[in-house]
């Protein structure tokens, strides 16, 4: 495919860049040495270059993206600009490399090519995250989301197929094709009205039924030999004229905005708006459970163990029950949403290690299921000394145990409702602390 042209660019763009700025201002990074290691959930939440294993290179590359996002820089400026950095760093041309297994290869490391990638895949990323976010919001009045496509002589086939399809918003389809689906794609979506989809005699179609998964093949490991795939959500569909097609999203570009910091954030404010409301709760927390949502879990527990330091990073993963919300309005918390959040600091941090050395820290399983776990709580209680809630999980004779505290600083901006710790607690611990007073019992 060819590169986008300018206008092309500003096509794609078309809004206010601050969503897009915090989008890439909030990702935390992923370590990688071929492309195809790290997939689409992982992409949503973590900046990742191949071979920039150094945190400080891919600070840099970050830091670029951001003054052209803030400053409205050309590709030729960025490239300009950034390259002196990464030359002075030595990540620059071809050079031998040792890879992670210890052997050495020669690596194409920066090139005028490799940032051309890089700035047209994260600032179409970032965008369209953003245009995502704005019409997720706008979902009450706009509830049905168009396709578009660049309809020109370059456009991917299965991409212009799919222009000018309409599906609710709801339609888990979007979790799949939200653009890019691939590198250089230029679509992007659209939000209606009813009033619009029936001005223009638009059809609103369903996925039901139509949708499947395909294993593709996304290279070969040099190193080790191993054939590396990917499984991807395919759609049926039909072109213009009438011709069946099957659409599907490149390798590494099946994910979702739902994963990303922005769609937190999207969560946190619904439930302000109507905090404590049973609705609004269930709303959020089948957003929190949607498979696509857990596999980006799953890829923020794994990148935090792999890179093996906090990085500042957070992401919501529950729910309180409106119950539980109550009562600890009643105890004085000032709940902040009811939506919970978990610091990275908590997996790989200085609590980490302590419960690594008592033996009683969660395996990379069980921080894995911590959504699903949480929302099936064995019991809640509250804290009396430290004025917090405890989720105590279910299992064998040692329970994990979730501190809920309130009204904490995320970010220095928003105020939210986080995970204190969380480690496993012997049975006895906890009828003893119901037994001094130290627990009430909340259900």
């Amino acid at each position: 495919m060819p590169t986008p042209t300018a206008a092309d660019l500003q096509a794609i763009i078309g809004l206010r860049p601050a969503a897009a700025i915090e989008y890439l201002e909030r990702k935390g990074f992923a370590i990688t040495w071929n492309w195809n290691e790290v997939n689409a959930s992982t992409h949503a939440r973590a900046l990742t270059v191949a071979k920039a294993t150094r945190l400080d290179v891919l600070q840099d590359i970050r830091n670029g993206l951001l003054d052209g996002l803030e400053q409205g820089q050309t590709l030729r400026e960025f490239q300009r600009n950034l390259r002196p950095r990464l030359e002075a760093k030595g990540w620059w041309g071809r050079q031998i490399v040792v890879s992670p297994d210890g052997s050495a290869e020669v690596a194409q490391l920066g090139s005028p090519h490799r940032l051309a990638t890089i700035y047209q895949t994260n600032m179409q990323s970032a965008y369209m995250a953003g245009r995502y976010v704005a019409a997720l919001e706008a979902r009450e009045t706009h509830p049905y989301w168009m396709y578009i496509a660049v309809m020109d002589g370059v456009t991917r086939p299965s991409h212009a197929a799919l222009h000018g399809k309409v599906f609710r918003w709801d339609d888990p389809i979007w979790q799949h094709i939200t653009p890019p689906n691939g590198y250089n794609c230029r679509c992007r979506i659209v939000a209606l009205t009813e009033a619009e989809v029936k001005r223009r005699g638009l059809t609103v179609e369903s996925s039901e039924g139509k949708t499947g998964t395909e294993t593709v093949e996304t290279g070969v490991d040099q190193r080790t030999g191993e054939i590396r795939s990917e499984t991807i959500t395919t759609l049926e569909t039909t072109d213009r004229a009438g011709k069946k097609v099957r659409f599907r999203p490149d390798a590494g570009f099946d994910g979702s905005p739902v994963q990303s910091h922005l769609m937190d954030d999207v969560l946190l404010r619904k439930a302000q708006r109507t905090l404590g409301d049973p609705a609004a709760l269930t709303e959020v927390q089948q957003v929190l459970l949607d498979p696509v949502r857990l596999r980006g879990w799953e890829a923020f527990v794994d990148n935090a163990r792999a890179i093996g330091r906090p990085q500042g990073q957070s992401m919501a993963f529950g729910v309180l029950d409106p119950r539980d919300l109550a009562f600890a309005q009643r105890q004085g918390a000032a709940v902040q949403s009811g939506v919970i959040y978990l610091a990275d600091d908590l997996l790989v941090g200085a609590k980490a290690r302590r419960h690594e050395t008592a033996g009683n820290a969660l395996t990379a399983t069980e921080w894995k299921a911590l959504p699903q776990d949480m929302a099936q709580a064995e019991r809640v209680l509250w804290d009396t000394k430290n004025g917090t809630l405890l989720y105590i999980l279910a299992g064998g004779t040692r329970r994990a145990k979730i501190a809920v505290r309130f009204n904490r600083a995320k970010a220095g901006q928003a105020r939210v409702d986080d995970a204190a710790t969380v480690f496993k607690v012997p049975q006895v611990a906890i009828r003893d602390g119901l037994a001094s007073g130290l627990y009430k019992k909340v259900r």
